[in-house]
C-alpha cells in the first residue's frame, strides 16, 4: 500500500497520535495541507517536557468541516485552541 499524506503526517508528527485516534479517512486530501500546518503549529507550541499531555483524540470531517478533539497540557489549553481555531477556517465548507 502507498504512502499517503495523512500517512506522512502522522509519521512525522507521530507524538501526537501515540494515544487517540488517527487522522480520519473521512477528512478530503485537500485539507490535509491544514492539517499538517495544525500539527506543526502545535508541535512549535507546546515545550518538549510538556509533549506527553498532549495527543488528538479525533480529526475528522463532521457536517462538512474540520472537527479536532484533543488532549491537552492545561497550561496550553488557550493557545491550542486558537490554533486549532485559525486551521478550522482555513478549511473550505464542503
Amino acid at each position: 500500500m502507498p504512502i499517503t499524506i495523512r500517512d506522512t503526517i502522522m509519521a512525522r508528527y507521530s507524538w501526537q497520535f501515540q494515544r487517540g485516534r488517527k487522522i480520519d479517512n473521512c477528512v478530503p486530501t485537500q485539507w490535509l495541507p491544514v492539517v499538517e500546518d495544525l500539527c506543526m503549529a502545535i508541535e512549535e507550541t507546546i515545550p518538549v517536557a510538556d509533549r506527553p499531555a498532549f495527543y488528538w483524540l479525533d480529526i475528522k470531517e463532521k457536517h462538512g468541516a474540520l472537527a479536532v478533539d484533543y488532549v491537552a497540557p492545561s497550561n496550553m489549553a488557550s493557545k491550542i485552541e486558537a490554533l486549532v481555531a485559525a486551521a478550522i477556517v482555513r478549511i473550505p465548507l464542503l
